[in-house]
């Protein structure tokens, strides 16, 4: 079986020199650390995780009541109250006293 070809992500053009590129960089002291944020203080991590947790339960009852069609039965209802105050508005116009 023949290997899968590389994601383009994955693949090096054949004119790089990784190790020029790093010799390069290092000869202009560049600080490559810089690039990279701090890592999160552990109060700082606590809340991130908090944080997704939560958006994780969120993101659950979401697709909860999607899978429940609870949006499309409370349409449903709204339609028939427009339609029924759409019927009352129309009474009243008829009988000629305006809103």
């Amino acid at each position: 079986m023949a290997p899968l070809p590389a994601r383009p992500e994955e693949q090096v053009p054949k004119n790089s020199n990784t190790s020029s590129d790093l010799a390069a960089l290092k000869a202009a002291h560049v600080d490559l650390s810089k690039l990279v944020s701090p890592p999160p203080s552990a109060a700082e991590t606590d809340v991130l995780l908090e944080a997704s947790y939560e958006f994780v339960k969120n993101a659950r009852a979401a697709i909860a009541i999607e899978r429940s069609n609870a949006v499309e039965k409370e349409r449903e209802k709204m339609e028939g109250v427009r339609a029924k105050l759409e019927e009352v508005v129309e009474g009243l116009n008829g009988s000629g006293n305006a809103l």
